[in-house]
């Protein structure tokens, strides 16, 4: 007790330190743009834009039909960022930033729990303070946590590991009080765990894993490898298999994902093999923090079998035999099992079976907690058999943070605007397709024509059956240019390629809807239409699509299929406001009153849309005869 005092001056410096090195490393990048995922989610969903706080407003932005409808935590806070200063993304990146430090409270946190089992206690002593607030520091710093806190949508991931380690600790508190007799501070404890816990689920699905990894801390930490059945194995086993059995219910596997296969240029075998490579790849960023090393678009060769690469087997013999040393030596290495079997049930969701891209930094924002106690712990007693003085210790994990937050400072100088992130990205992978041409449309909306159109036309030079090139450069024409001739050109080049079989749904979908978009909006309905028909086939329950052959439709004067074309819409999506409002116009128009009054006056109570409010209540006044109320 006479320590107290002191040990919370302590707590309350090292925060301080901690905040200001999380201000210092990622304080140049409150400018940054939004980027891929973030236009989707953020930039172009409508649903976010709230201008009011009301209980209305709050309550469509966590239940609207947003791309990541499920995550619904990330989203609400999305929606609050739009109210308080709209597509500006300094006070995302703030709310980002914030989230990321009170991340790193949490895992030192986790880490001082940790330091009071007492096998670690007996063995670090006064220590385990300067350890824990040394692994916290190098976890936050670490320049692999920047694609969680600077790609400002993956906020989903930063906000679910958030959740998660306060869950964490939740249950690690409950566990002391439980020993120590207190039941009703465990229960609340236990009852916090597991609250905090389906926030987590709420904002990210791959936290599920956590019970597992509380599992892998109880066995390798708390027993050194020593197994015997007890209420916590008992209780922690039926968390872990309710969660799975919730899971596959929520997401509707396993057709999931045998469906989202389709959908990929790899097989569920292909994936598997190309993963271990991935892990092996991950560990590298986190032991040298290189920061030139790291990307977010990742042109990452597939294995196309065990010897393709020639890597692939050797990381997946590694795989096998790591984890059974780990076990073998658990009672002898306790922090090095415990670190492994973390480490690998973190990526067991997103870096196995399921459907997903091959590889993205952000995956490590969970897993690398337990590479940051375990390296320091590793690194501690190596540095401490060979070198006796304490300060040179210190000194040489200080110049390792440096070093390490240097990294992350320089990394996120990378994205300072769109050219200079892409010119960036492509230095690492200069001949990946999808960087060559997304520089490419970004130094045309950038103003430098020259260079963009240049290399849109080498593009279409090297790839003559790419569509989705074919689209942009149709774009660069037909806007930048002006060039109507050389755009029809393109177009029919465009319609002989589908024609003969090189559309990929794939690759080429989101392509064809955006020209389709582009085509109706200026007029050419039967061409727009003549895409939308492509498209539908493979997405029947696309519900944008057949909104927009809805408004095709509208501008052919075909009243009749066009309410057939938003019918199908509004099936899809019952509450979208703008589905609403055209269905009702239409039902209108056709003499349909009583019903298409009742389309508008749902479309009018929207409380976002409020262009598409006025709209709704002008025709509702107008064709109706009815004041809305």
């Amino acid at each position: 007790m006479a320590d107290f005092p002191q040990t919370w001056c302590r707590h309350i410096l090292f925060s301080l330190i901690l905040i200001l090195s999380v201000m210092t490393v990622y304080g140049n990048t409150l400018k940054s743009p939004f980027l891929f995922d973030d236009l989707p989610n953020i930039v172009y969903n409508n649903f976010l834009k709230i201008e009011t706080l009301s209980e209305d407003t709050l309550l469509y932005a966590l239940t609207a039909p947003h791309p990541c409808k499920r995550r619904v935590i990330p989203n609400l806070s999305f929606a609050l960022n739009y109210f308080w200063g709209g597509l500006k993304p300094v006070g995302y990146h703030i709310v980002n930033i914030i989230i990321h430090f009170l991340c790193g409270l949490l895992v030192v946190l986790l880490f001082h729990q940790f330091f009071q089992i007492e096998w670690l206690k007996r063995r670090y002593r006064e220590t385990g303070f300067w350890l824990a607030w040394g692994a916290g520091l190098l976890w936050v710093l670490h320049p692999v946590q920047i694609n969680a806190v600077t790609y400002v949508v993956q906020r989903m991931t930063s906000l679910s590991v958030c959740f998660a380690l306060l869950s964490a600790n939740a249950w690690l508190l409950a566990r002391r009080y439980f020993q120590h007799q207190q039941r009703l501070s465990a229960l609340i404890c236990l009852i916090l765990a597991l609250l905090t816990w389906v926030c987590g689920l709420l904002s990210k699905e791959h936290v599920i894993i956590l019970p597992v990894l509380i599992l892998i801390s109880e066995l390798f930490l708390f027993r050194k490898g020593r197994f015997s059945l007890k209420w916590q194995w008992l209780l922690l086993s039926g968390v872990i298999f309710f969660a799975i059995f919730a899971l596959c219910i929520y997401s509707e596997w396993p057709g999931f994902i045998f469906q989202g296969y389709e959908r990929r240029n790899f097989t569920l075998a292909e994936r598997l093999m190309t993963e271990a490579r991935v892990l092996w790849h991950y560990l590298s960023l986190f032991c040298f923090p290189v920061a030139d090393h790291f990307s977010l678009l990742y042109d990452y060769p597939v294995s196309r079998g065990l010897l393709l690469p020639i890597t692939t087997f050797p990381s997946i013999i590694g795989w096998c035999v790591i984890p059974v040393l780990a076990w073998v030596f658990r009672k002898k290495w306790p922090v090095f099992s415990w670190m492994i079997f973390w480490y690998l049930a973190g990526h067991l969701i997103e870096s196995t079976i399921l459907p997903l891209e091959i590889i993205f930094e952000h995956r490590m924002y969970l897993p690398s907690v337990a590479l940051a106690l375990g390296t320091v712990l590793i690194g501690f007693d190596f540095l401490s058999a060979y070198i006796d003085n304490q300060k040179l210790i210190l000194l040489i994990f200080v110049i390792s943070l440096m070093i390490t937050g240097g990294a992350t400072y320089t990394r996120n100088l990378d994205f300072k605007d769109a050219l200079t992130f892409y010119r960036a990205e492509i230095k690492k992978f200069p001949s990946s397709r999808r960087l060559r041409m997304d520089l490419a449309v970004t130094l045309n909306r950038a103003g430098e024509y020259a260079e963009g159109g240049k290399r849109l036309a080498k593009l279409a030079e090297d790839y003559p059956n790419d569509i989705a090139i074919r689209q942009n450069w149709y774009n660069f024409v037909v806007i930048i240019e002006k060039n109507l001739q050389k755009s029809e050109l393109i177009y029919q080049d465009i319609i002989r390629l589908i024609r003969q079989g090189h559309y990929d749904k794939n690759r080429d979908a989101e392509s064809l809807r955006k020209l389709a978009m582009y085509l109706r909006e200026n007029g050419e309905f039967e061409r727009a239409l003549f895409l939308l028909d492509c498209l539908l086939k493979d997405y029947r329950i696309h519900d944008s699509l057949w909104f927009q052959k809805g408004l095709c439709y509208v501008g052919l004067n075909d009243w009749d299929l066009a309410a057939e074309m938003f019918f199908q819409a509004w099936k899809i999506r019952p509450d979208d406001p703008a589905i609403l409002y055209w269905y009702g116009k239409v039902l209108v128009h056709l003499g349909e009153l009583d019903k298409g009054c009742q389309f508008l006056k749902k479309a009018a109570r929207n409380p976002i849309d409020k262009e598409g409010v006025v709209l709704s209540q002008d025709l509702l006044k107008e064709a109706c005869n009815k004041r809305f109320e």
